[in-house]
């Protein structure tokens, strides 16, 4: 055990003192520094916040012409949301959108430069293809409507020789939603981004081809009909797509690639203001955001590379009533246009576009807080890698051949001090962890569930100050227990233990490939502070400056990340953890990344116990608060409440059919059903779909939309006092197969314009092909020992029956069993028009309070057995 600065060695001082060699010192930093390093870290996410919060000014009419002008942008918003909602099929979607769409780009050719020309599409298109989205389903669509405008210059080169450029946007929405934000503003931008781009006095280098398309919310059918059937799309050579998953704020690209690594160093060198992470990318890929965009559809199914860019600032009017064009501001629309237009301008100037695609990795990139972007391809990501682990090497030889020399220890000893001190850290973390779980845990028992969700300034007190306390107190207090070091050589161990596990974690990021391993590269300069030989104070001060980069930067990114997430909360699902613990989870380990840093500072601090328990005392209150007063309300007309209600009529054809009327409420999340006790009628007569129920019939008998079983896997069923108005007739029957081990399903469907239908065959049996895909559908989640598969049928217009025939094929040998072959469920959605609610279905959604957000249409469902 080394404990420096213990014996009674004495030494004169130059200035004639009689002082102590090596005297023990306890505590070496005074508790303000600590206190002033937390509050200076905390105003990082000020910082942040006013980054985020930081929009240009919008242009008016009187800006040049070939600026982004926001007023007209918001024009074009304004018109299309005054159609209200616009799901595809309906007469709004496909006739009144359309119209107005069309009309602004006439209005911009006639506004076009002589160099310059535009020409528009109207077209429909029919086909069908697999996705891997969510559950997986297969999706086939008739007639579905885009608008393609396609500006070039005037003169040049036949079309056939041209390469372009593609901006793609949706006008259509879900249900219920005016879709400001998704995706009327993404449309707004791009027809404003074209009639900069074709007014400007000068001809367009590549062809830009702008795709406005009708079915995007019936997952990605309007762009899977223009990549691969419109003329137009091969001449197109990379693309920009505009989202949202929120309304206002800045725009995050959030996608790029697969390819051509070269698209995002123009971004990095174009656009004014940036906000890109490899991270957000990384995230979004890895299935915890429960979403996708016509991104995937480009890249899989026309071999584009592109960006992908989003609003997710205010997340909780997405896919409701509240996305409203006074939601996005000019502002918005200004910041995202001026970096569209940049980008547009950059890709169109760049020789690049007209090469063969470039078969490299997408780059590592992020932007620095907002200001400018940081885009390496992976030669020079990984020597950057390399350069950054050989000098924290260096560094922390330097500071256990310092530790040799002052404390007369080998270096092997001081090492083991450092590994120590590693484990300290770990440990440190997980203490903040585990106690920024207890008032989550707690919370979730009293039924005080989802309080962050209205006010998400309680995640603070709730999350980040305990996880931070919780570590503080184990930093100092666990590890002083057996502390081989004391004094400022315990704050020097614990900073390399810090510069040790940042050099662990960007190894096993850089050897796993991940992108998102500039993060624990950033924290690695702190390290740097070991390199010059100075007094233990300015160490410390030195070590604090190298840290203010990570810090803010870990900020930024944990700020942005938790707008991202908190309203995902409200449609979470029945995830196997509870929002409120994996919000703690979330913001207990982004606080810790941030704070990292202050550990050696609060390791070698004198008496911290007043700081911790004035952080403890002020979650306590919190808590105590939530639990106790209306502070923890979970939900508020600007922070709603989603509720998804489907008027169903269920018939059961086993072996008589059975029919019966229900409203279905999936559980989109915790508080759902109780939350509705006092506002639904019978609500607490409601029954979740039993267990039996659920082994009886797939997908547990429930009229489902999407192939989100995974996600919201119970429902509830309330009584209903008559049949919804939606109508679906169903004819299916199995036909004999040239192969004794095999069966033919012919299944005719007349109804709405939305059907959905599952199969799933018998244990040990497949579906290896159906006619209206022309091959085997997407396998779904396992229902027990067998498959099932999940078949979305969209008519846009003109709806016209339905003749499906599958094959359905059991083992060699196990089709003479005899027994049933497979179950089919099939339901009819009248998402739209005169057939989608009942009176009495509507008067219960409009019943309901400012504080939820409610949609839902009446089904038709039928469960057979053959």
């Amino acid at each position: 055990m080394y404990l420096p600065n213990k014996s009674n060695n004495i030494k004169m001082h130059r200035h004639g003192q009689v002082v102590k060699e090596n005297v023990f010192e306890d505590g070496v930093v005074p508790l303000r520094w600590v206190a002033v390093a937390a509050v200076v870290t905390s105003l990082s996410l000020v910082v942040a916040a006013l980054v985020d919060r930081r929009l240009p000014e919008p242009l008016d009419r009187s800006a040049p012409a070939d600026h982004f002008i926001a007023e007209i942008a918001h024009e074009h918003l304004v018109n299309l949301t005054s159609i209200g909602p616009r799901v595809a099929g309906s007469y709004e979607n496909e006739v009144l959108a359309v119209q107005i769409l069309v009309e602004a780009v006439k209005s911009i050719a006639a506004q076009a430069s002589p160099h310059n020309r535009v020409d528009y599409d109207v077209f429909s298109a029919s086909g069908a293809f697999s996705l891997t989205f969510l559950d997986g389903m297969s999706n086939v669509y008739r007639d579905v409507q885009s608008v393609a405008v396609r500006a070039r210059a005037a003169g040049g080169r036949s079309p056939r020789a041209r390469t372009a450029l593609l901006l793609n946007c949706h006008f259509d929405t879900v249900p219920d939603s005016p879709g400001a934000s998704d995706d009327g503003a993404g449309c707004a931008v791009a027809l404003e981004t074209l009639r900069a781009l074709v007014a400007a006095p000068r001809p367009l280098r590549h062809d830009v081809i702008v795709l406005l398309n009708g079915a995007e919310e019936n997952i990605l059918q309007a762009s899977h009909a223009f990549v691969t059937q419109h003329p137009w799309a091969k001449s197109v050579r990379a693309f920009i797509n505009i989202e949202a998953c929120g309304a206002g704020g800045r725009e995050v690209l959030f996608q790029a690639g697969p390819h051509d690594p070269w698209i995002m160093e123009v971004y990095a060198g174009a656009v004014p203001h940036p906000f890109a992470s490899s991270l957000a990318q990384e995230l979004f890929e890895s299935g915890l955001i429960p979403a996708d965009t016509d991104f995937r559809i480009f890249r899989d199914y026309g071999d584009l590379s592109g960006v992908d860019l989003a609003w997710s600032s205010n997340g909780y009017v997405y896919h409701t009533r509240l996305d409203t064009a006074s939601r996005v501001p000019p502002a918005a629309l200004q910041r995202t246009g001026d970096n569209v237009l940049a980008l547009t301008l950059g890709l169109l100037s760049n020789e690049r576009l007209e090469l063969a695609t470039e078969r490299e990795r997408q780059p590592v990139f992020f932007d620095v807080v907002g200001a400018f972007v940081i885009a390496a391809r992976a030669p020079a990501a990984a020597l950057a890698v390399v350069v950054t682990l050989a000098t924290l090497a260096l560094s922390l030889h330097l500071s256990a051949d310092d530790a040799a020399r002052q404390l007369y220890m080998s270096r092997r000893a001081w090492w083991r001090v450092v590994l120590r001190a590693a484990r300290g850290v770990a440990l440190a973390q997980l203490a903040g962890v585990a106690a920024a779980l207890l008032p989550a845990l707690l919370m979730h028992a009293a039924g005080a569930r989802l309080a962050f969700y209205a006010s998400p300034g309680l995640l603070v007190p709730l999350y980040a100050l305990p996880a931070l306390c919780g570590a503080w107190a184990d930093a100092r207090y666990a590890w002083r227990a057996s502390a081989p070091v004391r004094g400022w050589w315990e704050w020097r161990a614990w900073r390399d233990a810090l510069a040790l596990w940042a050099g662990v974690v960007l190894t096993a990021g850089a050897l796993v490939g991940l992108r998102s391993a500039f993060l624990p590269l950033l924290w690695t300069l702190p390290a740097l502070a070991a390199l010059p030989r100075c007094s233990p104070a300015a160490g410390a001060a030195l070590h604090a400056a190298l840290s203010a980069l990570p810090a803010l930067q870990s900020a930024y990114l944990a700020l942005g990340s938790v707008d991202m997430f908190v309203p995902i909360m409200g449609r979470a699902g029945t995830a196997p953890l509870p929002a409120d613990v994996m919000m703690s989870l979330v913001v207990s380990s982004l606080t810790l990344t941030t704070f990292s840093w202050m550990l050696p500072l609060v390791a070698a601090a004198r008496r911290p116990a007043p700081l911790i328990y004035a952080g403890a005392l002020v979650s306590a209150l919190t808590v105590a608060l939530v639990l106790l007063t209306p502070l923890g309300a979970a939900y508020s007309a600007e922070r709603p409440q989603r509720v998804m209600l489907f008027h169903t009529r269920r018939t059961l054809h086993a072996p008589e059919p059975v029919v019966e009327d229900f409203y279905w409420l999936p559980e989109l999340d915790v508080n759902t059903p109780h939350s509705l006790d006092a506002h639904v009628g019978g609500m607490r007569e409601a029954r979740a779909s039993s267990a039996d129920e659920c082994a009886r019939w797939l997908y547990c008998g429930a009229p489902y939309f999407l192939p989100v079983l995974s996600l919201v896997s119970r429902g509830h069923r309330l009584p209903a006092p008559g049949p919804p108005l939606a109508e679906l007739r169903v004819r299916a029957e199995l036909l004999p197969h040239e192969s004794p081990d095999a069966r033919t399903l012919s299944l005719e469907l007349e109804g709405p314009s939305h059907v959905v239908v599952i199969l799933s065959p018998a244990a040990g049996a497949q579906v290896p092909w159906c006619s209206e895909l022309e091959g085997a559908p997407q396998p779904g989640p396992r229902w027990g020992a067998r498959l099932t598969y999940f078949i979305a049928l969209h008519h846009a217009r003109r709806p016209r029956p339905w003749r499906l025939r599958c094959t359905v094929r059991r083992a060699e040998g196990a089709g003479r069993a005899g027994g049933a072959w497979l179950q089919v469920s099939a339901a009819g959605h009248a998402m739209f028009g005169a057939g989608q609610r009942h009176e009495r279905h509507a008067r219960l959604l409009a019943a309901l309070p400012a504080s939820v957000a409610a949609t839902g249409w009446g089904v038709d469902l039928h469960l057979l057995e053959l």
